[in-house]
This record gives C-alpha cells, structure tokens and sequence, in this order.
C-alpha cells in the first residue's frame, strides 16, 4: 500500500513565509521565464496529442497576406518561435507582456526575425494604439491573469479594426485535475483549490462565452484534445512549485515541501507501471 504522507508539520500559517513573502511571488512570477518554462516543459514533453498546442493556436488565425496583429501576454514569444516558418511575410506583430523580463526573452528568442516584430510592456486594460489599429488580437492563456476583464475586453474590442478577430485561449475547470487531487491527498492544507480555482472561475471554457458576448456579436468555441502522460516525477513537482504566486498570496507548495513530494509523486508513479496521466481541458475563444 501506499505510504501514508504527511507535510512534516508545515503549514500555510508556519514557517517563512509570510503574507508579505507570498504578496511578493506574484510580482516575481513573470519576472524571469524560469517558472513560466517549467509549466511549458511539462506540456511540451509529455503531451499525447503529437501535434503542438503552439501550432493548433496558428491554425486557428485566419491568414491574411498582409495583417497587423497584436499579441497580449506574450510571454517568451514561444507562440511565434514554433511557428517562424508559417508566418505570412506581411504580417506586422506587436508581442506585449506586462514583465520586461518575459520580452527579454522574446526579443532574444525572436531576434532572427526582429524586423518583423515589436516588443513592448502593456497593460491589456489600457492598450495603447488608436480604435482600429489591428486585424488580430490574441490573448493566449492570460485573460484569466486579468484582474477588470471588462475593461481590458473593451479596449480589445476598440483596437479591432472592423472585421477584425479576437482569439483568446483558455483552460476548462476539469483541466490538470489529477495534478489538483495529488497535491491536496500529498497536502490537504495547500492552496491549490483556492489558487488554480480562481483561475478557472476567472476566465474558462466554462464562462468565457458569457463574458465575451456582451463586446463581440460571434463567439465560437474550438476545443483542442489532448492530455498529458508523464515519466519524470522532477517535471511534475517543478510544475507544481512554478505556480507560487500565480494568483497573488497564493502559495500552493512550500518550496521545503518538495523533496517529500518528489518521493510521493514516484511512489504513484511506480505504482502507475512508470508514468502519469493527467487530463487537460483547453481551448479557444475565437470572437468578432
């Protein structure tokens, strides 16, 4: 059977880290892409479905010859990397993030095809461009990072030139769910629920329709099949850690926590004939 686990007397009310510590990690989550990499990892290694997620995001776009796009919460560019050779040569692209460090790394990641591409720190609640200024908005996993979606969505809306097509992805509320369950039964005292949640009830497949509709007068959702099966108990745990900070003051594991949980996650993973399955949920909001 089993091992019984225990969080070695640790708790969320114990030890070093306090409120103005976790307060600080959601400053620190998008600083570097250190954390944000460790979740990519994950989904890039141990997908079953062979045919990117990064590549399905393109396939959705429509392909204009000529298009002026705007990217929010671009992260490190990777939407744009995986697809270098698919872009139409006359597309002009404004990748934006609210972290410096995050465009960093897409400059560095993109700087094969600068010439093509802006950079620039932006806050999708006050978007900084005339009504009308693009062709394509995308919003790639990040609405639900948006704390007054109605007035980001707005301003989405009003830089949309008529004709224009907003593609936001998201993920359902079932999505990573085994990840959940292990570390509650690991931790029963973790803020996962409350931290991964949020995110779901903030912005998901499950409500996204509702919170687009009252800005755009066609929104479609298209789902995007796969789940993950995972042979590496390091990839799991580094994901799990990744996500202190992600909602602010939410620290779902201690980072003293994670050698013990390692243990836990091999134990299952022995017991599981040496891998993982994790179900995923994800999508895109396709609206105009």
């Amino acid at each position: 059977m089993p091992r019984r686990w225990n969080n070695g007397g640790l708790n969320r009310r114990q030890g070093v880290w306090s409120m103005e510590n976790k307060g600080k990690l959601q400053q620190a989550q998008y600083a570097d892409p250190g954390k944000f990499n460790a979740r990519i990892y994950l989904h890039r290694k141990f997908s079953t479905n062979p045919y990117p997620w990064p590549c399905w995001v393109f396939d959705q776009f429509m392909k204009k010859e000529q298009a002026s796009v705007l990217e929010l919460g671009g992260g490190n560019g990777l939407l744009w990397t995986v697809n270098a050779q698919r872009i139409p040569a006359l597309w002009d692209i404004t990748v934006t993030d609210l972290s410096a460090g995050m465009l960093e790394d897409a400059k560095s990641n993109l700087q094969s095809a600068s010439d093509r591409f802006r950079f620039e720190a932006m806050d999708a609640g006050n978007i900084p461009y005339p009504d009308g200024a693009f062709d394509i908005v995308i919003a790639n996993h990040m609405l639900y990072h948006v704390g007054d979606r109605g007035r980001a969505l707005a301003e989405i809306r009003r830089v949309l030139k008529p004709g224009g097509v907003f593609y936001a992805s998201t993920v359902g509320s079932r999505n990573m769910m085994e990840m959940k369950e292990w570390v509650q039964d690991f931790n029963p005292e973790s803020n996962y629920t409350d931290a991964l949640g949020s995110i779901e009830n903030r912005f998901s497949l499950d409500n996204g329709q509702e919170q687009l509709s009252p800005f755009f007068e066609q929104v479609q959702l298209r789902l995007y099949e796969d789940s993950l099966l995972v042979t590496e108990p390091e990839a799991i745990v580094n994901y799990v850690l990744s996500l202190n900070g992600l909602v602010s003051e939410r620290l779902v594991m201690d980072p003293r926590l994670a050698d013990r949980f390692k243990e836990y996650i091999e134990e299952k993973m022995t017991l599981s004939g040496g891998k993982l399955h994790i179900q995923k949920s994800s999508g895109m909001f396709v609206s105009m």
